[in-house]
């Protein structure tokens, strides 16, 4: 089930929806959403969804929102795993980052709006540096259609919605686990909007007791500046983010011990948009630093930064039955550094390396996509054409071109059925790190490979979906086929390298169900299995155990109460850099309640079954947190 059993009609439209829906309002709470005594102008920020035309081919397509989960999460990864096909890849904690389709890694997107989140850490990208609360809502993309994307959006492309308050909203928490404490205040008007948070957390405790190195401190907000003039709508959108102390959490603590000293982001869009195009300029200096302590033996303090900015322009054209959209997107990282500093705990020498200095990333591209209708059957197609360049001091500049495409139906079957079949194709260049960085990380020590090939998919993708008012019903079958697959190897014990594999077969399927029973009862159910390995039937690295999902929601006057339990399978067949995991019941539960003049309480326990489980099959992730209680107010006014 993607969201939960009350928000599937929004992130999965009826056949009837086929311009989309409209998301919720972001700040109110399951209860307020269902009967508010608050009466609040819904304002939507200009840069975020998918144009509406392109959207309603692909069936596997969610919204997913924070505010409406059985218990808010706590970052935007424990939002997206609520999407049937999107799995928790890694090591655990706060740096813990998605996989989409057993993809991960550099292989799927994520957006701020207009903003591609780019990175030099090798695991991939974590979206955790900014409140989820922040986001309205989260628009996870699985499928081949990556035309309107960037190059690295093999698995899918997940796109978060910066949040507009234009009303006061103060909600506070507390969990059990880690003393874990949250605050975020917001407020706005009708062209405005401002919010401030801050999440904390002490190092937790998995089932069996054991001490995770998981605690943090972050400080993020956003301001978002709406105006129109001349018959066209502006809009400035600045989030900022700084965070200290945060563990890396692993199987080797605490005999390696690894932190986050500092974490920073800014993040500043500058959009437009008329009656038929938008456009937007975008800037993201970031910056983040490792220390890895090998007590008694020596510390390694890596820096890495960059300042990534870029431009993202699309006209949507009409003529008679035919439709489309065009647009040019250019992406730059420059000034990216990688520096690290040792110190020997034995003799207190003090040495210094930079592998990456002042490297750079360019990447330039133009699409395009026509569709049309024959009868009720609508089929569109589009392509991408890329050039990517990179360059790091002392190595020759690797440039690349590339093109991508796709097509694809939707046919209704009945009022109420609705078939769609796409077939595409998706690129990824290896990363700036991936071919020459050489340091230490938090799994060893990594030396780059200047000569890896570029990334190629071809994907095929079938789906039904059913809905009316009070069920809906969404399956899919996919396949993926990945050549020159880059993945990551050990050399030595404890040094890693990347090389390009022949070829990988991704191939699996997902489901999503939604049902009102009545006025008072929800449930819904969802599930994926998948299967990935590569010529010489070797598993492939980052496949999710298979996992099946249930919510049930009961609701009544002023009060309600939510649970959910997923079924996580074992996982015998693991990758490089994988053990296997057992088979695990996960569960959580939440009463809430309204208490008038706008005010809302919930409780609500995390880990209900207090189970021992891993939440990924990483050979370094430790065991997950154990059960936590918690309680959270909310005051809208």
């Amino acid at each position: 089930m993607s969201v939960s059993a009350a928000a599937t009609s929004i992130e999965n439209p009826a056949p009837e929806c086929k311009q989309g829906c409209a998301p919720f309002n972001h700040n109110q709470s399951n209860n307020e959403q269902a009967g508010s005594e608050t009466n609040v102008k819904k304002v939507t920020v200009i840069a975020g969804r998918t144009p509406n035309h392109f959207t309603d081919l692909n069936s596997a397509k969610s919204l997913v929102s924070p505010t409406r989960q059985t218990i808010e999460p706590a970052n935007i990864l424990d939002l997206l795993t609520k999407v049937p096909g999107v799995a928790e890849n890694g090591q655990a904690g706060l740096f813990q980052v998605y996989s989409i389709r057993g993809l991960s890694r550099h292989r799927v997107l994520t957006y701020i709006s207009d903003i591609p989140l780019k990175a030099e850490r090798r695991a991939g990208v974590a979206t955790s540096f900014v409140h989820p609360l922040l986001f309205d809502y989260a628009e996870v993309s699985r499928g081949p259609a990556s035309t309107l994307y960037q190059s690295g959006s093999l698995g899918g492309v997940v796109k978060l919605s910066p949040a507009y308050f234009n009303h006061n909203v103060l909600s506070v928490d507390y969990q059990t686990q880690g003393n874990r404490n949250n605050q975020i205040y917001g407020t706005g008007g009708d062209d405005w909007s401002v919010a401030v948070a801050r999440q904390f957390s002490n190092k937790s405790e998995d089932p069996v007791g054991n001490e995770l190195n998981s605690g943090y401190e972050q400080y993020s907000g956003s301001f978002i500046k709406q105006w129109r003039m001349a018959s066209v709508d502006y809009e400035w959108m600045l989030m900022m983010s700084e965070g200290d102390d945060i563990g890396r959490s692993s199987t080797q603590y605490p005999d390696r011990l690894v932190i986050v000293p500092n974490e920073e982001h800014l993040l500043s869009q500058f959009s437009a948009k008329g009656d038929d195009w938008r456009a937007a300029v975008y800037l993201h200096p970031n910056k983040l630093n490792t220390l890895t302590v090998r007590p008694e033996q020596r510390e390694n303090d890596v820096t890495n930064e960059s300042k990534d900015y870029g431009f993202h322009v699309e006209n949507a054209w009409f003529v008679n039955k035919l439709e489309g959209l065009w647009g040019v997107d250019g992406f730059m990282r420059s000034n990216i550094n990688a520096y690290e500093t040792e110190l020997s705990l034995i003799d207190n020498s003090l040495t210094s390396t930079q592998s990456l200095n002042g490297a750079t990333e360019r990447e330039l591209a133009v699409f395009a996509t026509l569709n049309s209708y024959w009868g009720d059957t609508k089929w569109q197609f589009g392509t991408r054409l890329l050039n990517n360049r990179q360059t790091n001091p002392g190595f020759a500049a690797t440039e690349d071109d590339a093109i991508t495409g796709f097509v694809g139906i939707s046919t209704p079957l009945n009022p109420n059925w609705i078939f769609t079949a796409n077939l595409g194709t998706g690129i990824r260049f290896a990363t700036v790190s991936e071919r020459y960085f050489v340091g230490t990380t938090g799994r060893g020590e990594v030396i780059g490979n200047p000569d890896l090939e570029t990334e190629r998919s071809v994907s095929m993708d079938f789906g039904v979906r059913y809905g009316d008012q009070s069920k809906q019903f969404i399956f899919n079958l996919y396949r993926q086929k990945v050549s020159d697959y880059i993945e990551r190897i050990e050399v030595s014990p404890g040094v890693l390298t990347y090389n390009n594999l022949t070829d990988g077969l991704i191939y699996g399927a997902e489901f999503d169900a939604d049902f009102a029973l009545n006025d008072q009862w929800r449930l819904g159910f969802g599930g994926m299995w998948v299967k990935g390995q590569d010529d010489d039937e070797n598993t492939l690295s980052d496949i999710p155990a298979n996992r099946m999902q249930t919510r049930i929601q009961y609701q009544i006057d002023d009060w309600s109460i939510d649970g959910a339990v997923q079924y996580r399978f074992s996982k015998d067949k693991v990758g490089s850099g994988e053990r296997q995991t057992p088979a695990a019941w996960v569960g959580e539960l939440a009463f809430n309640k309204q208490l008038g003049n706008g005010l809302n309480m919930s409780l609500f326990v995390d880990n209900l079954f207090d189970e021992q489980y891993y939440s990924s099959s990483d050979d370094i992730a430790p065991l997950a947190e154990g059960r936590s209680f918690g309680v959270k107010f909310t005051k809208v006014w």
